[in-house]
């Protein structure tokens, strides 16, 4: 079933072209807009995977201040990491869909776990924002295609759209209204990856082959737009409430970090990696995908060729931001982290987990006996996350950790 939306929905989008200015954005092309779509393709062996519009994210770091890259406690390789038994005190709960939508997706959660956001598909649609309030499920009335990819604890939903006459824009939704974010003289399209407790937004601005890692101080119409300095341009995918922003540089040589007065610094990976992005950020703790060194980075991992599976030459990582120490988490990759260091992690099984600090996974069971589960947001307190099974939005609830 999956495999038959995947096409369908890739059938839609190949007849929206996108816009003049992008098209000789070679290495934003192939780097920062299958960010979203490589999560899906590693489920799909042989197969193209979901084409939505996400921009990407991207970040390494091996020592905060060019210091040597340590491992810690939570932060060692874990050998074979593998799931548990499906623990029965992790349950697992459909989402709905609005009218119309045959099936969905979480991209990101707030960290008080009571917002979920993402898209839903349409038969005739290939992509809507939607937000999840608990159970409750809200369209988001976007222009043309889109997904969320950011929400707060006060459920203000950041993302990306694409208007019928091919234009990029980032917004913001909140209280009802969707705000277009302002774009500064000398970018044509935007997109708006993340936003903190006090509402400001990380991001990404693009002209042609140029990129810039961006802040909005707010979510209004004119809120102020911070584009953050980066050798060669970056791209911004996750801000921390105190205003940590990370991201990797434009060309994939670096992961890349700013404090919150925007003063950037290369943020290195583990042993036998290079470049890379780091795609969030919450508290101290961030995560990210880096290619082993000297291999194909992320945007060459998968094969469109039937039949032939992809190969996976990079490296998931988790970095604590405070001490500086940086480690790889073996067996899968993680998507999201919480303040206190735990995070969701998808295995190559089609299976996922919550992973403590220590390594240990507690697993999240599917919807049905033979589906499968991809976990894409985790609450602050490690009890709710949420992603999608087998097509389906999905909510997890697990009691707390003893």
């Amino acid at each position: 079933m999956m495999q038959d939306s995947e096409a369908r929905l890739r059938e839609l989008l190949s007849t929206v072209e996108p816009p003049a200015s992008r098209m000789t954005a070679t290495s934003l092309v192939l780097r920062g807009a299958r960010t979203r779509r490589r999560r899906r393709q590693w489920l799909v062996t042989g197969a193209a995977g979901l084409a939505t519009l996400g921009l990407g994210s991207g970040v390494g770091m091996a020592g905060l201040i060019g210091g040597p890259t340590r491992t810690g406690p939570g932060l060692a390789q874990q050998p074979g990491a593998s799931t548990t038994p499906a623990a029965p005190d992790c349950i697992a709960q459909r989402l709905a869909l609005p009218p119309g939508a045959t099936e969905g997706e979480v991209n990101s959660g707030s960290p008080n776990g009571r917002y979920l956001a993402g898209l839903v598909v349409a038969k005739d649609n290939p992509g809507k924002p939607v937000r999840w309030d608990g159970t409750r499920v809200e369209p988001i009335p976007v222009a043309g295609i889109g997904e969320a990819q950011g929400v707060n604890d006060s459920g203000v939903v950041v993302g990306e759209a694409q208007t019928t006459d091919r234009r990029h824009f980032a917004w913001a939704y909140a209280g009802g209204k969707v705000v277009e974010l302002p774009i500064p003289d000398g970018y044509t399209g935007a997109e708006a990856t993340a936003i903190n407790a006090a509402g400001h937004v990380a991001g990404v601005l693009f002209d042609g082959d140029r990129a810039a890692a961006v802040v909005w101080r707010g979510t209004t119409a004119t809120a102020r737009v911070d584009v953050l300095d980066a050798p060669g341009g970056a791209m911004a995918f996750g801000i921390s409430d105190s205003g940590i922003v990370v991201g990797g540089l434009h060309d994939g040589s670096a992961a890349y970090r700013w404090d919150a007065k925007g003063r950037g610094s290369k943020l290195a990976g583990p042993a036998e990696t290079a470049g890379g992005d780091a795609q969030g950020v919450r508290g101290d703790w961030a995560y990210g995908l880096l290619p082993k060194d000297g291999k194909p980075g992320p945007s060459d991992m998968t094969t469109d060729t039937p039949g032939v599976q992809s190969i996976d030459w990079n490296v998931a990582v988790v970095w604590n931001l405070r001490t500086g120490m940086a480690g790889a988490v073996a067996g899968g990759r993680v998507e999201a982290v919480s303040s206190t260091g735990q995070a969701v992690v998808n295995h190559p099984d089609g299976t996922a987990s919550i992973r403590a600090v220590d390594g240990t996974l507690r697993a999240l069971p599917t919807l049905t006996a033979k589906g499968t589960a991809y976990a894409q947001a985790l609450s602050d307190d490690g009890t709710r996350a949420g992603g999608s099974s087998a097509g389906d939005p999905v909510r997890w609830s697990c009691a707390p950790r003893r």
